[in-house]
């Protein structure tokens, strides 16, 4: 009778290890889902640890996507698999870490950088160079100036500022002295940043192994000397000052040249990671979840801060803190105030025109011509001023597509009308800054 007791447990005990060996609820979950009809919904989710795994590779290594594994390549089945009863219509903003493979203060530039008094010196009092007069035909004098003991074959490298096509970019060159004269070698166009170079004085003031062989190591991390040779080096340092500082770092085996950059909190300088949080937008169509690289917003409160801080006018003698008189946007109400008279025509103590130039046009072309003047500012200079600040590294494609932008804000004018316009805008050119160009406008009254 033992015996029979014992082996009467074993269907028990399997069905407990069956059990416990897969999810009780799974059944349970599928039920669930296919009792839910589809539907649509704008939703927001976040990537977790499971998402990255699932990918596999560097990307399950890293938890991050990167330029050569790109996002927009696997989160429409993660969409899939997470949310089964979404239908056509829904839309979901999705935020994931990015890997930077390449980020642009590695193409830093390292070298002597021209000052004021420089420019002054070689005849340029506007502080940079043209292509009508290059930096190579007047640098080497600077540079039999100011390295009166290099030596043969000494290589130098110049920053300096350079106009091109209306804009002012830095330009690096790399002279070297041969036969006696410096020689122009290489020219480096438009570096992001001026890094700054390490140098075995600099290494020498913290002691120990990095100063005995210049360089930091494993043993002697970066992430720790750094942030306090930078607190030193500069003092005066602005809260969200930017350094690119190049160092040498021994890996084990060889002795490299690494670039970091750091950032200011105003307190202490920190690294900025190599992982970035990024957030896309896809939406669910004919074929399932798809990117898609159009954005929306409604202008903020800091939108509009930053028109009234760009403004060309200001706010004149009046006591406006949160309005400027060009592109007439008011920060309080968050809008665009296009009244005529009751503000945009507003006259100063001396009788002028607070915007002189609507002054004109309504004494010559009427109240029509001043309505047309102040949308054409917020269209056509505006909106894309923002945009360059909002969007600074704006492509006019991402994954083969074009890229839209949809800007929503409201106007406010004479008789309480308020307005609702949405101005639609591509890229037609990406740059420092990009270049938008308006597609479509469209009004809508309250």
């Amino acid at each position: 009778m033992k015996y029979l007791s014992k082996i009467s447990l074993l269907p028990a005990l399997a069905a407990i290890f069956i059990l416990q060996a897969c999810d009780p609820n799974e059944d349970l979950y599928k039920q669930m889902d296919a009792d839910i009809p589809p539907h649509s919904e704008n939703i927001e989710y976040t990537l977790t640890d499971a998402d990255y795994s699932r990918v596999g590779g560097v990307v399950a290594d890293h938890n991050a996507f990167n330029d050569t594994i790109p996002a927009m390549d696997h989160i429409p089945d993660i969409l899939a698999r997470r949310y089964v009863t979404l239908s056509s219509g829904s839309a979901a903003n999705v935020t994931f870490n990015h890997l930077m493979l390449h980020p642009d203060w590695w193409d830093a530039g390292f070298g002597y950088e021209l000052t004021d008094d420089d420019y002054a010196f070689l005849g340029f009092p506007n502080g940079y160079f043209t292509p009508e007069s290059p930096a190579y035909q007047y640098v080497p004098d600077f540079l039999d100036r100011n390295y009166p003991d290099a030596e043969e074959e000494d290589q130098v490298q110049i920053i300096y500022n350079y106009e091109l096509d209306g804009d002012i970019v830095m330009n690096e060159d790399t002279y070297e002295l041969l036969d006696g004269a410096w020689n122009l070698v290489e020219t480096r166009e438009n570096v992001p940043y001026v890094g700054y170079e390490m140098t075995p004085e600099d290494y020498d003031l913290f002691g120990g192994s990095v100063a005995d062989f210049n360089n930091f190591s494993e043993n002697d991390p970066p992430g720790i000397y750094i942030p306090v040779f930078l607190k030193n080096k500069f003092p005066l340092a602005l809260p969200d000052a930017e350094k690119v500082i190049k160092y040498r770092y021994f890996d084990g085996s060889q002795t490299v040249n690494n670039i970091d950059k750091y950032v200011y909190n105003g307190t202490t300088w920190e690294m900025v990671p190599y992982i970035e949080e990024r957030t896309e937008q896809y939406i669910f169509g004919d074929v399932g979840w798809a990117f898609d690289p159009t954005v929306i917003f409604t202008m903020s409160r800091e939108d509009f801060q930053y028109l009234v801080d760009i403004d060309p006018i200001g706010n004149q003698e009046f006591q406006y803190d949160d309005f400027a008189y060009y592109y007439g946007a008011s920060v309080f109400y968050q809008n665009f105030d296009i009244r005529i008279i009751g503000r945009r025509l507003d006259k100063l103590e001396s009788g002028e025109y607070a915007d002189p130039e609507l002054g004109e046009i309504y004494e010559n072309e009427g109240a029509g011509a001043v309505m047309d003047e102040m949308i054409r500012r917020i269209k056509h200079e505006g909106l894309i001023s923002l945009l360059q600040h909002k969007y600074p590294d704006a492509q006019p494609q991402l994954g083969g597509l074009d890229v839209h932008y949809f800007v929503r804000f409201e106007t406010f004018a004479d008789n309480w009308v308020r307005r609702f316009p949405e101005a639609e805008y591509i890229v037609t050119e990406a740059g420092t800054p990009p270049q938008f160009e308006l597609v479509n406008f469209i009004e809508t009254i309250e």
